[in-house]
C-alpha cells in the first residue's frame, strides 16, 4: 500500500494549467508531468543538499491544480457534515499540508521512471479521467488514474487511483476509524503534529 501511494503522489503534479481549452487533457498531463520532471532534475544538486527546498516546487506546481476542500469532504464522510465550519478549515488546511509532504518524499525518490499518458477521448461533461502508466526500472508497470472534475473554468483533480487504490478511500477509513475514537480535535491535532514533525 504504502510503495502504491508513493509512486501515485509522485504524479500528483499532473495537471498544472488544466483549463477548459481545446488541448485534449492527456497531452496537457504530458507537458505538464515533462516540465515538473525537467525542473526536478535541473534543481536536483539544490534539493540533495536541502531537502526542504523542493516545497517551493510542490507549492508552485500542486496546490493549484487539486480541490482539497472536496478531497477533505469525502475523506471525512459524515464527519464533514457534523463538523463546524473552523474544524472543516483546519482539517482541509492539514490534510492538504500532509499531501504535500507526502508528495515531497516522494519526489525526492523519483529515479527517470518512465511515464506513459493513455488518450483520454473527450471529457464526460465535467468529469473526466486521465490514465496514467509509470513503468519502474524493474518490475510491472503501475497504473494511476485521476479523476477530475471541471470547476471555476479549471480541471481539478479529486482523488487518484493506483492500481485500483483509491487516495480518498484509504484516508477515508483510516480518518473514519479515528473520528469515531477520538474525535475530530484530536484528529486536526494529530495531523498538526505529524506535519510539523515531517517538516523538521
Amino acid at each position: 500500500m504504502k510503495r502504491l501511494l508513493t509512486v501515485g503522489l509522485l504524479m500528483l503534479a499532473l495537471g498544472s494549467g488544466w483549463t477548459v481549452a481545446a488541448t485534449p487533457p492527456e497531452n496537457v498531463v504530458q507537458q505538464t508531468s515533462e516540465r515538473m520532471l525537467d525542473a526536478l532534475r535541473q534543481n536536483r544538486a539544490t534539493i540533495d543538499r536541502d531537502p526542504g527546498q523542493i516545497y517551493a516546487l510542490v507549492n508552485q506546481i500542486v496546490l493549484p491544480n487539486f480541490d482539497f476542500e472536496l478531497m477533505s469532504r469525502w475523506v471525512l464522510g459524515r464527519a464533514w457534515q457534523q463538523a463546524t465550519p473552523e474544524q472543516r478549515r483546519q482539517f482541509t488546511e492539514e490534510f492538504r499540508a500532509l499531501l504535500v509532504r507526502t508528495y515531497a518524499k516522494a519526489l525526492l525518490e523519483y529515479a527517470d521512471e518512465a511515464i506513459k499518458v493513455s488518450p483520454a477521448g473527450a471529457p464526460a461533461g465535467a468529469e473526466a479521467t486521465v490514465r496514467t502508466e509509470v513503468q519502474p526500472k524493474s518490475g510491472r508497470p503501475i497504473q494511476i488514474n485521476y479523476s477530475m472534475h471541471l470547476g471555476n473554468d479549471a480541471w481539478k483533480v479529486y482523488d487518484v487511483t493506483v492500481d485500483g487504490i483509491s487516495l480518498v478511500t484509504n484516508y477515508r477509513d483510516t480518518f473514519a476509524s479515528q473520528v469515531r475514537a477520538n474525535g475530530m480535535d484530536a484528529v486536526i491535532t494529530d495531523l498538526r503534529r505529524r506535519n510539523a514533525g515531517s517538516a523538521r
